[in-house]
């Protein structure tokens, strides 16, 4: 769901324009970017699933996905912001966690509440075909909402039409009916 992530980077963008972009961006994919190297250093676990959607299956990713270190890692990475004004760092903060909340709908019971939980959470979308739907709501929402507020709002989105367009492409470009070698 990197599109719908990046979208909700955006809307936060347009609910708080003193945030950096990047920031925001960083900030939504910052759960992604630890799951990395814990499993590089067998802190997390996952296994190739070839044929079965989405390919691979999270086997333990407590650390970086459960609900209480999405809370911690928010708050961490607010930190990072926080001199420059209570509510930047509130955007950050919430950039972060808004991954859980929209990998909640995506992922099949896999995100515990906390590290070692026995309580796994997820409405495991991408097991069926309407993942992509709800990912390109997503994307139409939060890019929608970004173009539409810096077409209102000078201090930011000069190229909003553009940065929607790229969202949209990337998460066409994950389509599942879409395949680079045809």
């Amino acid at each position: 769901m990197y599109a719908g992530h990046f979208a909700m980077g955006l809307a936060i963008k347009a609910k708080e324009p003193r945030a950096p972009t990047t920031g925001l961006l960083i900030g939504t994919g910052l759960l992604d970017i630890l799951f990395g190297p814990f499993v590089l250093l067998g802190i997390e676990r996952v296994t190739m699933t070839p044929g079965s959607s989405p390919g691979f299956s999270l086997d333990f990713i407590d650390w970086s996905h459960s609900l209480v270190m999405s809370l911690v890692w928010s708050a961490a990475y607010a930190l990072l912001w926080l001199r420059r004004g209570r509510a930047v760092a509130i955007a950050m903060a919430f950039a972060v966690f808004s991954h859980f909340l929209l990998d909640l709908p995506m992922h099949p019971h896999d995100m515990a509440l906390w590290p070692y939980s026995s309580v796994h959470l997820g409405f495991g979308l991408w097991k069926t075909g309407s993942w992509w739907w709800v990912e390109l709501a997503c994307v139409l929402l939060g890019s929608g909402f970004y173009a539409t507020r810096a077409r209102l709002d000078t201090r930011f989105g000069r190229h909003a039409n553009w940065i929607f367009a790229m969202v949209l492409a990337l998460h066409l470009m994950n389509s599942p009916w879409f395949s680079p070698s045809r």
